[in-house]
């Protein structure tokens, strides 16, 4: 009886939500990036579980999981990583979703390892203190189209005489393949990825957060949110991206002092002083 009543609070609860959004939130799944991050935020029992499947090992446990985490780069491109972990033995882990086949490219890959890199040492920090890594795309079609579940980069030296050496540099990337639907505990992981339904679900541990944050109040209303914030976040993007482009302009006529853009372009001083050093560089 017990159990009824809080199925009809819930119940009642959540018919409080537009239907629309309900309706997008139940045909989330897991290969949508925001909506994987949510799942996965924070879970570090989760995540590990999701690593063990992916790499085949049972002795990995996670210490701590972000999700949606930003690495700022001052001179370029900053990137935000879909989930950043880190194991027992400070192993690191980037887990990116990657619905079109042009965002899981080679040098994507290159390029969060770059980034991970560059803010892990301190200053005079000795290189060899770099930890190990792991970049691992999780692609909903088969990036490299030979049907295998799993493809894994290994680096090596070739020698003059064609001999192959091992290059060891600490990083791994490897790539996933969604589509695959093999009755292994990849297929199984990545059919439960490609699956809008809970209900049918391979993994019971994957199935109950989903459950969670599709069928329950606390997690309905935390994926509201999160959209909310995600629009927010747009349309703080895009105004940004307007007011910088505005400044730009006004640079290259050359008729206001920085001073006076920085203050139409609603920009702070310093930035509006960045974009005219690039500027001059061009």
């Amino acid at each position: 009886m017990e159990k009824e009543e809080i199925r009809k609070k819930t119940t009642k609860s959540l018919s409080k939500i537009d239907p629309k959004m309900m309706e997008r939130i139940q045909s989330l799944r897991l290969m949508d990036d925001d909506f994987m991050t949510i799942v996965f935020s924070g879970d570090n029992k989760l995540t590990e579980f999701l690593l063990r499947i992916l790499l085949d090992r049972s002795d990995l446990t996670v210490k701590s999981c972000l999700t949606q985490k930003e690495k700022h780069n001052i001179f370029g491109r900053s990137v935000r990583l879909d989930i950043f972990a880190i194991d027992t033995n400070g192993i690191q882990y980037n887990i990116e979703i990657q619905r079109a086949d042009k965002g899981a490219s080679e040098k994507r890959a290159r390029y969060n390892q770059a980034m991970i890199d560059s803010h892990t040492l301190k200053k005079n920090d000795d290189f060899s203190q770099l930890p190990e890594t792991y970049i691992i795309f999780i692609t909903e079609n088969d990036f490299y189209g030979k049907g295998e579940p799993i493809y894994m980069v290994n680096q090596s030296i070739t020698t003059r005489k064609g001999d192959v050496l091992p290059f060891d540099n600490g990083t791994h990337t490897i790539y996933v393949n969604g589509a695959y639907r093999g009755n292994d505990a990849i297929g199984h992981l990545m059919s439960d990825f490609c699956s809008s339904n809970a209900d049918e679900m391979y993994y019971r541990e994957i199935a109950e957060r989903v459950r969670f944050h599709k069928q329950e109040e606390g997690g309905a209303i935390t994926m509201c949110r999160a959209f909310e914030e995600y629009g927010n976040e747009v349309r703080n993007e895009t105004r940004t991206s307007e007011r910088l482009s505005f400044a730009r302009d006004l640079i290259r006529q050359n008729k206001l002092s920085l001073e006076e853009i920085s203050a139409v372009s609603h920009l702070p001083l310093e930035q509006v002083q960045e974009i005219a050093e690039q500027l001059l560089e061009k």
